[in-house]
């Protein structure tokens, strides 16, 4: 396929009003000729990029988390006569950098739907539109947690593992069918999401990203140059990059040494990441002996098995 292929595609772009969804749609407006179907949940923000770009530009609110909203989306579009030739998936979220026992249900069930079930949905309606393309691609936005969850981000770490596993199983079956699908893991990124964490936590935060992530116009290039490549997974910058590189050569000790070094920066350096590993610090002599005490015990043959009866009465013996 030429590399111009992208030149004039209709494209649907989830999360379109801000950060990496907003950059997105304008190189894919101004620089490819694109006609975006844009869907977000700010009106004045979307009436913005409207504005900005055009006829080239339309949007759409709805619950992207439900099934019957992206249903109700298809007969939409098919009423305008919009025939999309791509669909990439970027709304997220991120959660309270806290335990995960400590994380709030409500926050959990949230981060679970707009992460991962609004890609389940918007995937399996779109798939059946996306087969009468000779373009068709789905492109997913995942993140490099989805290579190395890390502590403290637990539920958007699954979801992002979630969405990961999803996209690789989505390339096997499309590809033979002309589809292809991309999975997108950047590191930091420069945007809104990080909104969502409040206090001292977004004042570090907003250090950390600001020192180390990249800016959501060159995250949108990259992400926009693997679509023009059809590549099915990129990680876009150096941190995703150098994550990925640890967890494929030596997974175990990647993991090990990212606990140990957000442990020693959670003294000082990283005060938010407290929280996630005092508890490790204040009983460490008390694990310590508690480890050591365990040694004894092997479990070669039946007479080195601890006994424990805290089930006979319950069994009748």
């Amino acid at each position: 396929m030429g590399k111009n292929w992208l030149y004039g595609r209709n494209v649907i772009v989830t999360g379109c009003s801000t950060g990496m969804g907003r950059d997105i749609t304008r190189l894919l407006v101004n620089k490819y000729g694109c006609y975006v179907l844009g869907i977000a949940r700010q009106k004045p923000k979307l009436d913005e990029l409207k504005a900005e770009l055009g006829d080239h530009f339309t949007y759409r609110r709805f619950d992207i988390t439900s099934k019957e909203g992206w249903e109700g989306f298809i007969e939409d579009f098919k009423s305008i006569g919009f025939k999309p030739d791509i669909l990439i998936n970027n709304a997220g979220m991120i959660q309270p950098f806290t335990q995960f026992a400590d994380l709030d249900d409500d926050k959990i069930n949230k981060v679970i739907k707009t992460n991962f079930e609004s890609i389940v949905w918007s995937s399996k309606a779109m798939i059946p539109v996306l087969k009468e393309s000779k373009f068709g691609g789905i492109v997913i936005v995942s993140s490099a947690s989805a290579l190395l969850p890390v502590g403290g981000e637990g539920i958007y770490s699954a979801t992002k593992c979630a969405v990961r596993g999803l996209s690789e199983t989505l390339f096997q079956e499309l590809r033979g069918l002309g589809i292809f699908v991309t999975n997108i893991m950047p590191g930091p990124v420069k945007t809104d999401i990080y909104k969502a964490r409040e206090g001292e936590e977004k004042k570090v935060n907003d250090n950390l990203i600001e020192k180390v992530g990249l800016t959501s116009e060159k995250a949108a290039k990259r992400i926009v140059k693997a679509v023009r490549k059809r590549k099915p997974r990129v990680a876009i910058d150096a941190i995703a990059k150098l994550m990925d590189f640890g967890v494929r050569v030596c997974p175990r000790t990647t993991m090990k040494i990212t606990a140990s070094l957000m442990k020693v920066a959670s003294k000082k350096l990283v005060p938010s990441f407290n929280p996630i590993f005092k508890e490790q610090i204040d009983r460490k002599a008390e694990i310590k002996a508690m480890k050591k005490s365990r040694k004894q015990f092997t479990y070669n043959g039946k007479k080195n098995v601890p006994n424990n009866d805290v089930f006979k009465n319950d069994m009748g013996v």
